[in-house]
């Protein structure tokens, strides 16, 4: 395959039509809508901001990078281990099961998309650690296998999660069409920046030798919390 059908290939599990593609899961912002925490373009802007852009960066856009290492080391342990980290760190509860849920429906349709993928080995990898497959993960192993470089596997996934909370938002508060796309050229470059700044600064303290969860996840010291109820 060339690089512009690998391209292809993952616009494609990108894709905002395609239920999974769109990153449906709002990670929490329904909730403040339905308290009236979010009532405006600002409100959106700051929950963004504030909540959303660190959660997904420290949390699930490390996570990609810690996958595509674990993978380049044929490492499955480690898959499943920082999959679980996602899985517990997700909260709420619903948001843990949504959150797998969709990983499931994500390999059904790359299945269907990518017949000359393998996907028993991250199948088995699941089963036999007892993981359960988190959107971020699967999403991560998939691009691996299609050879798309990790900075735009991890921001394709940031960049859609963004988009669509958004669109989703625009909804129920009233964003007319050039608030929106003023709301999202400008965080789209927070997004960024923030991915960057986190990337570097945990890359910082990286030896590139060590396979340590450190090496694989540099977030790991952040999340610590409810890792002991989890093994892999």
């Amino acid at each position: 395959m060339n690089r512009g059908n690998k391209l292809l290939d993952y616009v494609k599990l990108l894709d905002s039509s395609i239920q999974v593609g769109g990153f449906t899961h709002s990670f929490g912002m329904d909730a403040h809508i339905a308290e009236g925490t979010i009532r405006s373009a600002e409100d959106l802007e700051s929950f963004m901001r504030c909540q959303l852009h660190p959660s997904i960066v420290r949390l699930e856009g490390m996570a990609i990078k810690g996958i595509y290492t674990a993978a380049d080391h044929n490492d499955a342990w480690r898959t499943a281990l920082i999959d679980k980290l996602v899985h517990v760190q997700r909260t709420p509860v619903n948001l843990r099961e949504h959150a797998s849920t969709m990983g499931k429906r994500l390999i059904k349709l790359a299945r269907a998309l990518h017949p000359w993928i393998d996907f028993s080995h991250l199948e088995q990898t699941l089963a036999k650690y007892e993981s359960v497959g988190c959107l971020s993960t699967v999403h991560a192993w998939i691009n691996h296998h299609l050879e798309i470089p990790v900075e735009e596997a991890v921001l394709g996934y940031l960049h859609s999660a963004m988009s669509a909370c958004i669109t989703e938002a625009s909804k129920v508060i009233p964003l007319n069409t050039d608030t929106t796309q003023d709301l999202l050229v400008r965080l789209a470059a927070d997004l960024e920046h923030e991915w960057h700044t986190v990337s570097a600064s945990a890359a910082d303290g990286l030896v590139p030798t060590s396979m340590s969860m450190k090496t694989l996840f540099p977030s790991f010291h952040m999340l610590g919390a409810g890792l002991h109820a989890y093994r892999a």
